[in-house]
């Protein structure tokens, strides 16, 4: 193998994926508050809410997941070279 089949090729992040980026931490950090929010009052409030947090903090960590995959991919320029 040439040595240019060895190295992976990382393209710069385009716009959309560092604001991808941002969202996906704000996300998690939702989530952690949910988690913390969760366990304070766990003893509390009913069941129905405690589902309901726990409902909350899970999809803001799947959203998070979701969107720091979307953010951390290399994605080529498909624009054609001149």
């Amino acid at each position: 193998m040439t040595e240019s089949h060895c190295k992976p090729v990382h393209h710069p992040k385009k716009l959309w994926q560092k604001i991808t980026n941002i969202i996906a931490n704000i996300s998690f950090f939702c989530a952690a508050i949910g988690g913390v929010i969760t366990l304070i009052y766990i003893d509390e409030v009913s069941e129905v809410y405690k589902a309901s947090l726990g409902a909350i903090t899970f999809i803001s960590f799947a959203f998070g997941i979701v969107l720091k995959a979307m953010s951390t991919t290399s994605i080529p320029s498909f624009k054609p070279d001149q």
